[in-house]
């Protein structure tokens, strides 16, 4: 706005190079004021033949890229719009230049993930057979994907192993503890009998009811995790199948911990019920601020590294 009408002129002359940083950056409210004043300059190309959607899929600019989608000519436009022997899914299938805004956000669990569904969008948009052809290496886009994104893929896959590992472990720790303590029960057993003591204390079923829902989520998580370290770990499972299993894990994990916090609780009130009944009434506040912040951190994660993933499956659809 500060350049005079000289510099104005040369720039709207040759404005192929601010398109593309522009794109690049993902900075969709200049492209719209740029293109509003002269719609033709969507249709701009580089040396490449590549134009701003190219670029979009190249650095993953999916709220531009969502235009295609929006506007059925601009499609027909950019899948005619190719090199001899490379479409824009060849574009999509390398991995994004180093200089991309925001690179390595998330794990690579999910940065595998989202390279996974924009390819899915991108070959969305083209014929069966522009999607199946092959280079100038005589290779399709998919084998361009697998072969560029191996390392990720491998990133990814010992990411998710380490972290069901150190879940595995506790959980095994938590079904431990609660398990010892149905054999362990507070106040002893009746010699006549071999019955609790306090087996009518509202306190003792709420301690029995609480240990075996967190044994039951404790071995569930476990079940899950193992199921995880046992994948095949092929490209697809990144989608869809490892979070679900990986995220119902975690929450059971996460139930059987706050489950196994009201086991605490409720042994405290059948110790200390007759005489000191502030003690376990603490000790119910405090793990009950432990949980809450338990629960904060466990749901950040859940949306950062699994359920993310739905979201951004949506908001390409």
């Amino acid at each position: 706005m500060l350049l005079d009408d000289s510099k104005i002129s040369e720039i709207i002359r040759k404005p192929w190079p601010l398109i593309r940083e522009a794109t690049k950056q993902g900075n969709l409210e200049f492209l719209n004021i740029i293109f509003g004043a002269y719609p033709d300059l969507i249709f701009e190309v580089d040396e490449q033949n590549h134009s701003i959607f190219h670029w979009a899929a190249l650095y993953r600019q999916r709220k531009i890229f969502k235009i295609i989608r929006e506007n059925g000519p601009f499609r027909d436009w950019v899948v005619q719009n190719t090199n001899e022997h490379r479409n824009i899914l060849h574009v999509a299938a390398n991995l994004p230049p180093s200089d991309r805004p925001n690179i390595g956000s998330g794990g690579a669990p999910l940065q595998l993930q989202e390279e996974l569904l924009l390819f899915k969008e991108v070959k969305e948009i083209l014929h069966p057979l522009d999607a199946e052809s092959t280079n100038e290496e005589v290779k399709t886009a998919r084998a361009i994907f697998t072969e560029q994104h191996k390392e990720l893929k491998d990133k990814a896959e010992r990411w998710i192993k380490d972290t069901v590992s150190s879940c595995l472990v506790a959980a095994t720790i938590v079904a431990s503890v609660v398990f010892a303590a149905l054999f362990t029960v507070p106040g002893g057993y009746k010699e006549e009998t071999g019955t609790p003591h306090f087996v009518r204390r509202a306190s003792f079923i709420i301690f029995a009811i609480s240990d075996a829902i967190a044994l039951i989520s404790s071995s569930f998580s476990m079940i899950r995790f193992l199921s995880v370290i046992a994948f095949p770990y092929s490209e697809e499972d990144f989608i869809s199948l490892l979070p679900r299993f990986l995220g119902s894990g975690l929450g059971a994990l996460s139930f059987s911990i706050s489950a196994m916090m009201v086991v605490f609780c409720a042994t405290m009130f059948i110790v200390f019920k007759d005489g000191m009944l502030w003690i376990p009434i603490l000790v119910m506040v405090m793990a009950y601020f432990t949980i809450l912040i338990f629960q904060g951190i466990f749901q950040k994660i859940m949306v950062n590294a699994v359920v993310k993933s739905v979201f951004f499956k949506d908001g390409m659809r």
